[in-house]
């Protein structure tokens, strides 16, 4: 089971917000599917993260929104 997980981060937040699930796939080819859908919204980009694989991004003045596929959210 797959997820996509969305994480905001804040510039100049003194604590970190914690990623959140957003929707469950059975495959990862259908989590990352879903991410291109999101990368055709206005404002967000795909990307390939070397940390977290293909991502979606979206970047406002102080804030950065990132979506991309986990496995397991316990690892994050």
């Amino acid at each position: 089971m797959y997820g996509i997980v969305v994480a905001i981060l804040l510039a100049g937040a003194s604590e970190p917000k914690l990623p959140v699930l957003v929707e469950s796939y059975g495959t990862l080819d259908k989590c990352r599917a879903s991410l291109i859908e999101v990368s055709k919204l206005p404002d967000f980009k795909r990307v390939v993260s070397p940390l977290f694989g293909y991502s979606v991004i979206k970047e406002i003045e102080g804030s950065t929104t990132m979506a991309f596929c986990v496995k397991n959210i316990v690892s994050i």
